[in-house]
């Protein structure tokens, strides 16, 4: 590994040309066919009085399920033998059409998984977790940070526990950044310092500065990070049209449309154009999740990268934890045990398991452990980036209406970035067509 001058030890990560597109899904969510054999909801008694509670989560191949198994053994020897977890798995692209088909049935799987973004449309299927609730599972609020637990409630009541957590990270190369003679990023970088390498490096090297995307928090959050809003208010309503957060956005596409520092995507289909583009050595940076850190520093010899937070507006650093979960459906027949099979498969056992396979756990006391099976030459330097980025972050907020407004983004900004349409335009049309 090539070592940069201003590059402190463990700052450094080797990318993949090969591993952009694969990661952009990393939180899609599938689950499964959720009824057990002995009963629809999820549940079931087998012969020797051992209750059968189901637990439905994504899997998109074998390796992925494997690792699903791993957690489920370490779950199993918490509950003991009077519980019995059994595993439905499903790729994450059929997953709204079998949760629609078995919610309407009222089949749902007693432990069923939920990715924190889409928790506000499917709120009203999971149990409330009130404290009885946290002491069968036992689990405590305290084991996690605020905003990591709250990517599981709705309306200020919770209904799932995560199972890691995550926030929107900064990927640079630093090879370009050294062909342009501009210093690396930081922790403490801003957004003047981060356009200003954009530009620079676009100029000096013919290779575009950043890559803009179509995707949700991958475009939103420096316009977050620039006006210190989200794009759903405090009030939990749909606020796209606030002024400051249509500067913040304005300001955003103007890297494309103004600065020439990005490349539009070619297509409102291409919403894994700006991981290509990075991983390539098409665009010397992107905003990706954490979840990419572990994936980015394997394969091909690329480049030299590495990763820090997102850089910091006038209001001070921005950021929200995002992350994926589970809840006990409200249907289950057999919510005690239900629960016990959730505490467990949310509980340390499991969170250690969670660190060994790469993700990052969601309880505070298991996250060392996620820097501790890292390799020992960028461990620090990922450290650092991802306790700085989840320092204060906000739990996203998000309305009923969430999943359209996502799902309409990379069709919607894609006029904005080929100058078809205003941002403020877009951003309006977005809020008639789904604010209250």
């Amino acid at each position: 590994m090539r070592h940069h001058p201003e590059m402190r030890k463990g700052h450094v990560m080797r990318i993949s040309r090969a591993v952009g597109a694969t990661i952009v899904g990393a939180f899609a969510l599938s689950a499964a066919a959720c009824g057990s054999s002995d009963s629809g909801s999820g549940s079931g008694s087998g012969s020797d009085g051992a209750v059968t509670i189901t637990w439905s989560m994504w899997a998109g191949d074998t390796a992925a399920e494997e690792k699903l198994r791993e957690q489920m053994a370490a779950a199993q020897e918490v509950v003991g033998d009077d519980i019995v977890i059994e595993l439905a798995t499903a790729p994450w692209a059929d997953y709204f059409t079998k949760l629609n088909a078995t919610l309407s049935t009222g089949d749902a799987a007693c432990v069923t998984a939920m990715n924190g973004q889409r928790m506000a449309g499917y709120h009203q299927a999971f149990l409330p977790l009130g404290p009885d609730e946290l002491a069968t599972a036992g689990i405590a609020e305290d084991d996690y940070n605020a905003g990591a637990l709250g990517v599981m409630g709705y309306d200020g009541t919770l209904y799932g526990l995560p199972y890691d957590t995550a926030t929107m990270v900064l990927y640079y190369n630093a090879d370009l950044f050294e062909q342009a003679g501009v210093a690396l990023p930081t922790n403490e970088w801003t957004l003047d310092e981060f356009r200003s390498a954009a530009e620079t490096i676009t100029e000096k090297t013919g290779v575009k500065g950043f890559a803009v995307s179509l995707d949700e928090f991958q475009w939103l959050s420096l316009p977050m990070a620039y006006s210190g809003l989200q794009p759903v208010n405090e009030d939990m309503e749909l606020d796209l049209t606030d002024p400051d957060f249509v500067e913040a956005a304005t300001w955003y596409a103007d890297l494309v449309t103004e600065a020439g520092a990005s490349d539009a995507p070619p297509s409102a289909s291409e919403v894994s154009w700006d991981a290509n583009q990075f991983t390539s050595g098409s665009a010397a940076m992107a905003i990706d999740g954490t979840w990419n850190a572990t994936t980015y520093t394997s394969g091909n010899e690329a480049f030299t990268g590495g990763v820090v937070r997102i850089p910091a507006g006038d209001s001070g650093p921005y950021g929200v934890a995002l992350g994926s979960g589970y809840g006990v459906a409200a249907t289950c027949e057999h919510p005690e045990e239900a629960l016990q099979v959730l505490g467990a498969l949310s509980g340390p056992e499991v969170q250690a398991v969670v660190a060994e396979q790469g993700g990052y756990p969601a309880q505070l006391d298991s996250q060392h452990l996620y820097a501790e099976a890292l390799p020992a030459e960028y461990a620090d330097g990922i450290t650092e980036a991802f306790d700085a980025a989840f320092e204060g972050a906000d739990s996203q907020r998000v309305v009923d209406a969430w999943t359209q407004v996502s799902e309409a983004f990379p069709t919607e900004i894609i006029t904005v970035y080929t100058g078809q349409s205003t941002m403020a335009d877009m951003l309006d049309k977005l809020q008639q067509r789904f604010g209250d």
